[in-house]
């Protein structure tokens, strides 16, 4: 009798106890929900505001930075002004301009695709064939990728001054690709490494010679870290502003970040903030729309390799 009394009681206790238990879990995975969407939203906030600065400057009539105030940095539409672009777009009718951009593009462009050529090739053959030597030329890959490039400007300087190659396309796309291919081939290789060999020796078995399997079959499996290279090889020459100032003085080779500066020096010791933010905006569009669409690719890209 003593038993049947107690049992309910203790199950009424025990079902209390899991739901206060199950409450404060509750309450501890809320708490720590809303701190980490404060923390991200913050992240956010700091990763976008440098931006938001950008666009917001460009669109404001004030020129210096010591004219900037917080109530400036809140577009209304009396404050919204396109003169910085106007006045762009206007510098000697845009024509600068826009051989600055084709000068980029064909920097950029033609050395990235150059040097990523290189560098599938080289990863395959590091990765796939007994080359004599392989472990020393894999040592000074990694030992090169660890130096900033700006390193090297004097060296090419001296021997580009020799050979007659400054203030030329080639005498860019030539230090430009070299560069792309020794992050390039390393990233390759080690992808390379990853795939298992069986894939070519079907292909093999189906017919395939060694050079079809290899450029048939494995080429397109490494498709993601080609076209991260691909990318990372690309902004380098786009964003370039110390190799190019160095090898090159005529105007109508500089490319976009030298133009930039050209564009909105005031004088010795004054830039026009406001020119320089709307020349910020048009040259960071073309690398936000290849961002966009290749977007899976750099994210597959990026975490695959880091994987491997």
């Amino acid at each position: 009798m003593i038993n049947n009394v107690t049992e309910p009681g203790l199950q009424r206790e025990t079902v209390l106890v899991s739901e206060r238990k199950n409450a404060y879990y509750r309450r501890i995975r809320m708490i720590k929900r809303i701190l980490t969407h404060a923390v991200l939203i913050l992240v956010a906030l700091f990763a976008i505001f440098p931006i938001y600065y950008i666009i917001v400057n460009s669109l404001s009539p004030l020129a210096t930075l010591a004219s900037v105030s917080v109530t400036s940095m809140v577009p209304t539409l009396s404050r919204i002004s396109f003169d910085n672009y106007q006045a762009l777009f206007a510098y000697q009718h845009g024509v600068l301009l826009r051989t600055w951009l084709t000068n980029t593009l064909i920097y950029a462009g033609t050395s990235s695709l150059l040097g990523i050529g290189l560098s599938i090739t080289s990863g395959i053959g590091l990765s796939r064939f007994r080359i004599p030597g392989k472990k020393a030329i894999l040592y000074m890959l990694l030992i090169l990728s660890t130096f900033p490039f700006v390193i090297m400007i004097i060296p090419f300087y001296d021997m580009f001054s020799t050979l007659h190659l400054t203030n030329s396309y080639i005498g860019l796309i030539i230090p430009y690709s070299a560069g792309a291919v020794i992050f390039a081939a390393w990233m390759n290789k080690n992808y390379v490494d990853s795939i298992p060999r069986d894939f070519e020796e079907a292909a093999q078995i189906d017919g395939y010679s060694r050079t079809q399997a290899l450029f048939r079959v494995l080429v397109p499996m490494t498709m993601p870290v080609i076209i991260l290279t691909l990318l990372l090889a690309f902004f380098g020459p786009y964003t370039d502003y110390a190799f190019i100032n160095v090898l090159v003085s005529k105007n109508s080779l500089w490319n976009m970040a030298l133009g930039m500066y050209a564009t909105t020096q005031i004088s010795s010791n004054a830039i026009n903030y406001g020119m320089f933010s709307a020349f910020a905006v048009i040259m960071g569009l073309p690398i936000f729309i290849i961002f966009i669409i290749f977007q899976k690719y750099l994210v597959s890209g990026f975490s695959i390799t880091m994987y491997k």
